[in-house]
């Protein structure tokens, strides 16, 4: 009988001991269910991916102690998991909620927000891709030369850049690795959509082959407007040149025709360039868009403000344009904002 208690004893401290250690395996693997010897480590997370898919794939990357284990652990402790696509680094040695956390909320370290600002021509677009490490300027120009363009754009051959007006300003998130041709599609995509949209907005009929005259105006809108306030007012004055047979004469055409970005006075000498696109020069409208516009440019090209206006000047002590309908009046002005 003594025999027997002694047996009984050291079975139960045995199945004790080993409950025990099952126990703290248990939470061991729970609080640390990674196996690597790198401290930090990449975690990708597929489109619909759940923490099960997540678990069983790492699990057989060799990088989980214990699949099993580690799924009624986190049954038993349940926290919310709200993983989105991307690869994102991770401590190794966390915890099971702490690398849950950083999946939900952390950054892809493989995604590049990129901001595009309303204004800028294709070749600055290329300089910011090319600032942000995704590609070089000439890789981004070259994606918008052989992108296929829609059929409603006409004299193509002219233009210096085919798709000049038609990629959207916007922020983007982009992940490294993915070609020029790609976001130029994204973009011009993301054009068509706004454009669609601002259009149902007004509730306007436009005909796609009349975009190419609506964008053309708002880029000009968008690069002469001192605030989107003033850009239905700039835009009267477009449409009265127009409507009266008179050459806009718009200083931003000169400096798009010279092939730069920006100019701090425009010379007599830059405004005889003859471009198709220097508005000094040719009788109407440019042959294209001189910069990429935004919603609100492209709105008030749509609905321009009812004036009388046909000159306008800026005032550089308030940072906003004078508008009027007397040529007198615009060259007074003009002298007096120059301080002359």
């Amino acid at each position: 009988m003594k025999k027997f208690l002694i047996f009984l004893l050291i079975l139960v401290l045995v199945l004790g001991g080993a409950a025990l250690y099952g126990w703290n395996y248990y939470n061991d693997v729970g609080e640390r269910p990674l196996t690597t010897d790198e401290e930090i480590i990449e975690i990708t997370v597929e489109p619909n991916d759940n923490f099960s898919r997540l678990i069983t794939r790492l699990g057989e990357e060799g990088l989980v102690r214990n699949v099993l284990l580690t799924r009624i652990y986190f049954r038993m402790n349940p926290m919310e998991t709200a993983l989105k696509p991307g690869t994102f680094e991770v401590n190794a040695k966390g915890t099971l909620h702490e690398i849950i956390t950083e999946l939900n909320e952390g950054e892809d370290i493989y995604e590049v927000t990129v901001v595009i600002p309303e204004g800028l021509s294709i070749d600055q677009m290329g300089e910011v891709f090319e600032e942000k490490g995704l590609f070089t300027k000439e890789e981004f120009i070259e994606a918008t030369r052989s992108y296929i363009v829609p059929s409603w754009l006409e004299n193509i051959e002219e233009r210096r850049h085919v798709l000049e007006g038609f990629l959207a300003p916007a922020t983007y998130k982009l992940k490294i690795g993915q070609t020029p041709g790609y976001v130029v599609d994204v973009m011009y995509k993301a054009f068509v959509n706004r454009m669609y949209g601002v259009i149902e907005e007004l509730g306007e009929n436009l005909p796609t082959s009349e975009w190419n005259e609506i964008v053309t105006i708002a880029s000009m809108i968008e690069r002469e407007a001192a605030n989107t306030a003033e850009m239905p007012r700039v835009s009267s004055v477009i449409y009265n040149r127009l409507t009266k047979g008179q050459k806009l004469q718009i200083d931003a055409t000169v400096v798009y025709a010279l092939g730069l970005t920006s100019k701090d006075k425009v010379t007599l000498d830059d405004l005889k360039v003859e471009s198709p696109f220097n508005t000094y020069h040719v009788s109407s409208l440019p042959i294209g868009p001189i910069s990429n516009p935004g919603a609100a440019a492209i709105r008030a090209a749509l609905k321009p403000e009812n004036t009388e206006y046909f000159y306008y000047v800026l005032d550089p002590s308030i940072g906003e344009h004078f508008f009027t309908d007397d040529y007198n009046v615009f060259l007074q002005k003009k002298n007096e904002f120059a301080g002359e």
